[in-house]
C-alpha cells in the first residue's frame, strides 16, 4: 500500500497521479519564460533540467536560477533533475561534479525533490540520497533506460534496488520495443505497489509507452510528465491534452 508524499500544494502517491513539466531552457531567461508557462498550464509540479542549462558549473548561477524558479512557482514543488548522457541527458557529468551540483541545489533549500540516478557508484549515491534527505528535499531514486526494456522480474528487482538506495519516490522510464515491454513496466509497478510502501513512478516512452503516461492511476504510477513546449523524452503530450485524457480514464474508472 502506497504512503502518500505531501509536499506544498501536492500528494505524490494519492488520488490521480500528478503532472509534471520539464523545463529544458538554455538561459536563465529560456527558463523562467517556461516556468511561466508551466504554471499557466496547470502543471502540478515543475522539473527543472538542470543539464540543460549553459551556467550549471557556475554556482552563483545556479543557486540565483533556484530562487528565480522558486517565486515564479509559488505553491507548485519544483524538482531539480540533471540527467546525464549515460541515462539519455544532455551533458556527460564526472560524478564528483553530479554530487556538488546536486548538493548545491539542495543547500537553497528551493529544491523540493531532487532526482538523483541511483545506479553507477551506488554507495556514493546511496550516501549523496542520505545527504539530501538530511538537508530536506525528497529524492526521486530512478533509472533511465532509452534503449530497452528489461523483463517484468528485472524491473521488480530494479525496484527494489532503487528502494534499497534511500530515496523517497522510485522511477523508472525505460523505451519499449513493443507493447509487452510497456505491459510489462506497467505490471511491475502495480505488482510493486503491493511490497513497497513508497510511491512509483513507471513511464513507458515513445509513441508504443504512450499508454502508461495516460493510465498511471490504474498500475499505481504517481507522477506523469507533460509539454508546455521542447519535450524532454519521447512520448510526452501536452499538459491539457494529457489532464482531458486522464479525468476522462479517471471517471470511467469510477464507472
Amino acid at each position: 500500500m502506497t504512503k502518500p508524499i505531501q509536499v506544498k500544494n501536492i500528494s505524490l502517491g494519492e488520488g490521480l497521479p500528478k503532472i509534471c513539466v520539464p523545463l529544458t531552457g538554455k538561459t536563465e531567461e529560456e527558463i523562467k519564460e517556461e516556468g511561466k508557462k508551466a504554471v499557466e498550464a496547470g502543471a502540478e509540479l515543475v522539473e527543472w533540467r538542470a543539464d540543460f542549462f549553459e551556467a550549471l558549473e557556475n554556482r552563483e548561477s545556479l543557486e540565483k536560477m533556484l530562487f528565480s524558479l522558486s517565486d515564479i512557482l509559488g505553491q507548485v514543488p519544483l524538482l531539480f533533475t540533471i540527467r546525464t548522457s549515460k541515462e539519455g541527458g544532455n551533458r556527460e557529468i564526472r560524478t564528483k561534479d553530479y554530487v556538488n551540483y546536486n548538493v548545491w541545489a539542495c543547500e537553497t533549500g528551493k529544491a523540493d525533490f531532487i532526482d538523483v540516478e541511483a545506479f553507477g557508484d551506488e554507495a556514493l549515491k546511496k550516501e549523496l540520497i542520505r545527504r539530501l534527505q538530511e538537508k530536506g528535499a525528497k529524492v526521486i531514486a530512478s533509472y533511465h533506460d532509452f534503449q530497452k526494456t528489461e523483463s517484468k522480474e528485472e524491473l521488480k528487482n530494479r525496484f527494489r534496488a532503487l528502494y534499497h538506495s534511500g530515496g523517497d519516490v522510485l522511477k523508472i522510464a525505460e523505451m519499449p520495443a513493443e507493447f509487452e515491454n510497456t505491459a510489462d513496466l506497467m505490471l511491475a509497478c502495480k505488482e510493486m505497489t503491493e511490497e513497497i510502501e513508497n510511491p512509483l513512478i513507471a513511464i513507458s516512452m515513445g509513441n508504443t509507452g504512450s499508454i502508461s503516461r495516460i493510465s498511471g492511476e490504474n498500475f499505481g504510477s504517481c507522477l506523469t510528465f507533460a509539454t508546455v513546449g521542447k519535450a524532454s523524452a519521447p512520448g510526452q503530450f501536452p499538459v491539457k491534452e494529457l489532464r482531458t485524457m486522464m479525468e476522462a480514464l479517471h471517471e470511467k474508472n469510477k464507472e
